[in-house]
């Protein structure tokens, strides 16, 4: 027995209306309703991106002003401890002193990227004083300081050894206000200067007084 199998027919206007309707509804334009839902999840976007922005413009070093970091780099403005360190970081220089004291501000001259001074300011006075009267310490660049350091203390007046920092030191007798120290390791020589006699020989023999400003 022939079995005989019949195709059904397709209507092809009826094809034509379904993929019609089906374009029609791709293109459906977001109604006020669909679009209500979309708000909380903008808003949270906007949110997170704020805060993430904040903190990485407060873990951030601040920016100095240009104008600001002229001026203290020529000694024109009293500095906090804070405002010393955020300029010598900020200008990217090799600075030394004795740490903070109590009261005082700071002037920073730098004269080039190899030769910086800083003075000490008791009570925040003296910046336009220009006297011997201020303890100020000098940091030079200098090929194997400590190697030069021990190698001045042969000189005739000088007096020369090495502190418990294992740093080189010498001073000349007939200018005893002014004792050199030539930091191990590195190519620093740092001058400690202080009017008071006897001061700047005990800054430099005490342990771990001597620091670099990071």
């Amino acid at each position: 027995m022939k079995v005989e199998r019949k195709a059904n027919k397709v209507d092809e206007s009826d094809v034509f209306y379904v993929e019609h309707a089906e374009r029609q509804s791709a293109h459906v334009p977001m109604g006020p309703s669909r679009f209500r839902r979309f708000i909380p999840i903008l808003i949270t976007a906007i949110f997170f991106s704020s805060l993430t922005f904040g903190i990485v413009k407060y873990l951030e070093p601040p920016r100095l002003d240009l104008k600001f970091a002229l001026l203290a780099t020529n000694g024109k403005i009293a500095l906090s401890e804070a405002e010393l360190r955020q300029v010598v970081a900020g200008e990217g220089l090799t600075v030394y002193w004795l740490g903070s004291q109590e009261g005082a501000l700071y002037a920073l001259n730098s004269v080039s990227s190899a030769q910086n001074y800083v003075r000490y300011l008791p009570n925040g006075k003296g910046l336009g004083d220009t006297s011997a009267n201020y303890r100020v310490i000098g940091t030079y660049e200098t090929k194997d300081a400590f190697s030069v350091t021990l190698s001045n203390a042969k000189k005739i007046n000088s007096v020369g050894f090495i502190n418990e920092d294992g740093n080189a030191v010498y001073y000349g007798t007939l200018a005893p206000n002014s004792v050199y120290v030539g930091v191990k390791g590195t190519d620093s020589q740092v001058e400690i200067f202080d009017p008071n006699s006897g001061l700047a020989l005990i800054a430099a023999r005490t342990p771990k007084l001597l620091e670099r400003i990071s």
